[in-house]
């Protein structure tokens, strides 16, 4: 009987001698019998649920091919899960064995029938589900004992060890020193606003091996916020073992396997302190960060391309400022046709130098700061006075609903508690109550800024030290998301005189007075008001 072998295992962690084991106890058993072996197929390391296509499962396709060509009677195995481990595929392998007019056979079961192959087929497929619902199984109790269930992260190694019986305790992890150092650094990176394609540039440049061994990517660093992966949204680097974050999805058609992210109600977390290496507020810094390019229109999450991008407005018709092209900037009503008058344009190189020169010649001026701390301490003021103002009526309120509550509270002790309307204006009273004492503790947990005199000298070495930073290429990353805290938008005119365009810079106080503290400058969305105008850079 002409026969063909097919062998396979299914996972890498697999030993490949067991394809070899295969092939020979079915020549064993083909000799045995007296059969002719036309060929024999194999398939490594790919599961027996992977599909029966040729992109999934080369060397099934090819032995069904050939069976199909003519000339082979029988197909020879080990069992029928190494046929296939899913009941679908199982009944279409051997419908076509059938329609080629060939048997399939297996050591552990002889000759395969319809009853014996759907018998078979669902109990092979039932056996793959329970392994895996196993595994997941001894996942969590790795986790429970504070052992890693996965590869080795960046920043670790290795710390396994042998038990008093002499078994392997595996899963233990050790820091790096060296790696976690690096580790440490690209969060510094982020948080100070350098993005995860600089940061990897740099670690790049500076010759240190990525994860692998390799170049670092972008992607290594921050890649899905949905499932959770990257370097900066590891959390095992605050002493934190996350698992079950994700499920492994099969799409039917391709049998491709989709990562789909579960919900956080279904992680698994243990603490394991000792594994910690980034602080919490170095974490929540980074995190921060993250979400603020979370929104529901990601072109408008990409980091600025130029220096200046989407600060600069036209002062005659209101327009963004733009690259026009070959490093000019001009007006994009006039680009697009609104008939602006403005057209005039300006190089990037000289836009950059007369918007810096502004902010470290103009912003250092004794007057202006003094219109700044003019501008603040006025603002302070009035939100004081409301604030006492409201004080004191959510206090007036809250003495004469207490006052309510009591006298109510009496009159039920003395019997009016049956009444329905005594028990509702008891409920009013105390909701009215509970919402004055709330405003009140509101008001309590307000942060208190005070304004110290020695945050002019403070603001001129900021500065200074800023323009320095753009001096240097590879501090200059750093320095742009400062420099545009500090600016609210740039109005762009043509020069009253000559040729070119006269530039006022508009600053955002609040920003200016985080920088003057030594404090990392408030999100732009959060200073609406606080604007200072009338910074006219030199020409």
């Amino acid at each position: 009987m002409r026969t063909v072998i097919y062998a396979r295992f299914s996972s890498q962690l697999q030993n490949s001698r067991s394809i070899d084991d295969q092939i020979a106890v079915c020549r064993e058993r083909a000799d045995r019998e007296g059969w002719t072996i036309v060929d024999i197929y194999t398939d490594y390391a790919i599961s027996g649920a992977a599909g029966i296509g040729e992109a999934q499962r080369p060397g099934l396709a090819a032995m069904l091919a050939r069976v199909e060509a003519g000339g082979v009677e029988q197909v020879l195995t080990e069992s029928t899960d190494r046929i296939a481990r899913h009941e679908g595929d199982s009944f279409a392998i051997r419908e076509r064995l059938q329609f080629a007019r060939s048997r399939l056979f297996t050591l552990s079961d002889g000759e395969v029938t319809n009853l014996t192959g759907t018998i078979k087929g669902l109990m092979d497929a039932q056996f793959r589900k329970e392994l895996g619902a196993k595994i997941k199984r001894g996942q969590r109790g790795t986790v429970a004992q504070g052992r890693s269930p996965a590869g080795i992260a960046y920043g670790y190694r290795t710390a396994n060890r042998i038990d008093p019986n002499g078994r392997p305790i595996r899963g233990l992890r050790a820091i790096d020193e060296e790696q976690a150092e690096v580790v440490r650094r690209i969060f510094r990176e982020y948080a100070a606003g350098i993005s995860p394609r600089g940061i990897a540039q740099r670690l790049n440049a500076d010759g240190i091996p990525g994860p692998r061994g390799g170049a670092w990517k972008a992607t290594t660093i921050a890649a899905d916020r949905t499932r959770g992966n990257g370097l900066i949204q590891n959390q095992l680097y605050i002493g934190r073992i996350i698992h079950n974050r994700t499920s492994k999805i099969v799409e039917p058609v391709t049998r491709s396997v989709r990562i789909r992210p579960n919900p956080p109600s279904d992680w698994i977390i243990e603490e394991v302190p000792s594994l910690r290496i980034v602080g919490d507020a170095l974490w929540e810094a980074v995190q921060e960060g993250r979400g603020s390019y979370e929104t529901p229109q990601p072109q408008t999450a990409r980091r600025p391309k130029h220096m200046l991008s989407g600060l600069g407005v036209c002062g005659v018709c209101g327009s963004g400022w733009i690259v026009k092209g070959n490093g000019y900037w001009a007006c994009a009503g006039r680009k697009e046709g609104n008939n602006c008058t403005n057209e005039r344009t300006v190089s990037t190189t000289r836009y950059e130098d007369r918007v810096l020169h502004g902010l470290r010649e103009q912003m250092l001026d004794p007057d202006l700061v003094a219109i700044f701390v003019k501008e603040y301490h006025e603002a302070r003021a009035r939100g004081l006075r409301e604030e006492r103002q409201n004080r004191t009526r959510y206090e007036r309120r809250l003495a004469e609903a207490s006052v309510k509550v009591d006298r109510l509270v009496a009159a039920i002790s003395a019997g009016a508690g049956e009444f329905a309307e005594v028990r509702e204006a008891l409920q009013q009273a105390r909701a009215e109550r509970d919402a004055a004492q709330e405003a009140l503790s509101e008001m309590e947990a307000l942060p208190v800024v005070a304004l110290h005199p020695a945050v002019v000298t403070s603001y001129r070495r900021e500065v200074e030290e800023l323009h320095a930073m753009f001096a240097d290429p590879e501090a200059k990353a750093e320095a742009v998301p400062k420099l545009r805290s500090m600016i609210d938008r740039i109005v762009l005119v043509p020069a009253a005189e000559g040729r070119g365009v006269d530039i006022s810079v508009e600053g955002r106080l609040a920003a200016m007075l985080a920088i003057a503290g030594g404090n990392a400058a408030p999100k732009p969305i959060t200073v609406t008001m606080e604007r200072v105008k009338g910074i006219e850079p030199s020409s």
